[in-house]
């Protein structure tokens, strides 16, 4: 490795894409709305029971069904579609970290993400998710980060502000 740079390629998958929009959702005020309103129906559901009225307690728990299964379900077909449907998700995309940004390569197409553009940088079990906008982001797969993760998380806490990196795993 170069000083000061950490590469890396990615070949998106089903699963990188499905906890990214798994993150995507349930850290959103509307998603874990969603959680707890499908919890409180399902308690109603229970309620119902106990109160020997079955029929109203089959809609709720359909109601707890569609907030709880349902959405994480949707998401999972939706991440397999976008993975499928996307092109650039067809070929390994090269990534690599350097002094000005994130440099993203595929074939003859490049293009820099300068460290000032991101708004954020969050870590899940699965992958270290750089947001461009609240609605675009740079998603690295840890399994294809392999001995590079370590000096990528150190590449992006040396760039972006403290206040704007929300990694705590460092393996």
């Amino acid at each position: 490795m170069a000083e000061g740079v950490v590469k890396f390629d990615v070949k998106m998958t089903d699963k990188a894409m499905y906890d990214f929009l798994l993150y995507h959702t349930y850290t959103k005020v509307s998603g874990m709305l969603g959680v707890m309103f499908g919890f409180l129906m399902f308690l109603v559901a229970f309620r119902q029971l106990a109160q020997k009225q079955p029929e109203t307690s089959v809609f709720f728990f359909f109601l707890a069904f569609f907030f709880l299964v349902f959405t994480p379900f949707i998401l999972w077909k939706r991440a397999k579609e976008q993975v499928k449907h996307t092109p650039m998700f067809q070929e390994p995309i090269h990534y690599e970290l350097n002094q000005k940004g994130v440099a993203v390569s595929q074939g003859e197409q490049k293009t820099l993400n300068k460290w000032k553009d991101f708004e954020k940088a969050v870590a899940t079990n699965q992958s270290i998710i750089l947001y461009v906008t609240r609605m675009r982001a740079i998603i690295f797969p840890r399994k294809d980060m392999g001995e590079q993760y370590t000096a990528a998380v150190s590449m992006i806490y040396t760039h972006m502000p403290a206040a704007k990196v929300k990694i705590r795993q460092v393996r």
